[in-house]
């Protein structure tokens, strides 16, 4: 890393922490959120914030952070993070858990996007029984899916596969996609909308979805940037909804770990993130009967 970028990824986060202590007090902000939108204020304040904020295009926010990425998501810490998260069921999970543990004895194959090294796989299964039969697949970049397929052959796991290519998704009983969905610029429904056959239901957990118009931006961790693209929520489900599949069940917790916050922008900031269970409603595709309402009723009050 150059002297020159250090600098600036110190000047960056110390403004950063400035201008969120003085969004916290209300009059401060008020007027801090219309001036901002003045040409010559916003052109200074995008100065300031750096990659900290909004950008129109998934193109324009890994333009930003262009060759100082820090490996994104091949870098050794994030692979090693998201692994170590997933050793215990967090708040958000328990929606997750709650709904395939009522799909097990229905479903034989799981097609998990982004999963990294079969993360909720196993984590889940500390949780209920897999069936023997199951197959978990995983899709990832080729190094994370290296690791991960060295992993379950270590433990000796052989339900836990990695695809190679997204066609695989075509047809699986449950797609799911765990705290991910941001990473990716094109919609989930798009891609399924591209399968000859559709998943027949799908998860989503650790969203980070927003209510105003949809922007990209980056995210940060220990030493390592992404680029992501934060869906708007009803457009998200809209999306769905176009090809067939029906809203069963859609829950927001807020984690420490889980969020997404632009310096100059804290309106626009995630605070907690979202998940979502969908059916595709076709013949022969079994109706669960339970709502949100059964499931709020076994959940910490967290969830």
């Amino acid at each position: 890393m150059s002297i020159f970028w250090r600098a600036r990824l110190w000047q960056i986060n110390v403004c950063s922490a400035l201008i969120k202590r003085l969004s916290r007090i209300p009059f401060l902000f008020a007027v801090f959120r219309r001036v901002r939108e003045l040409p010559g204020v916003r052109s200074m304040l995008n100065a300031v914030a750096g990659y900290q904020r909004p950008f129109p295009t998934f193109a324009d926010a890994a333009a930003a952070i262009a060759g100082d990425e820090g490996g994104g998501h091949s870098h050794p810490y994030y692979i090693e993070r998201t692994f170590r998260n997933a050793k215990k069921a967090r708040p958000s999970d328990y929606p997750a858990l709650f709904h395939l543990q009522r799909l097990l004895p229905q479903i034989r194959t799981v097609f998990d996007l982004a999963g990294g090294l079969g993360n909720a796989f196993y984590c889940y299964s500390k949780y209920m029984d897999m069936p023997a039969g199951l197959s978990w697949r995983v899709l990832e970049l080729p190094e994370t899916s290296r690791i991960g397929a060295e992993l379950a052959k270590e433990r000796n796991e052989p339900r836990l596969h990695f695809a190679a290519k997204w066609d695989e998704a075509e047809g699986v009983d449950l797609l799911i996609i765990t705290g991910a969905l941001h990473c990716f610029e094109k919609p989930l429904s798009r891609m399924i909308s591209e399968l000859r056959r559709k998943p027949h239901y799908v998860l989503i957990n650790r969203a980070a979805l927003v209510d105003c118009p949809e922007f990209a931006t980056i995210q940060e961790g220990g030493g390592y940037r992404l680029a992501c693209f934060l869906y708007n929520r009803d457009e998200l489900i809209r999306g769905f909804e176009s090809l067939g599949y029906e809203l069963i069940d859609f829950w927001q917790i807020a984690e420490p770990e889980h969020y997404v916050v632009m310096t100059c922008y804290p309106d626009r900031s995630v605070k907690a993130y979202s998940g979502l269970f969908l059916r595709l409603n076709e013949p022969g595709n079994a109706r669960l009967v339970q709502g949100r309402e059964d499931r709020a009723a076994v959940l910490p009050t967290s969830a």
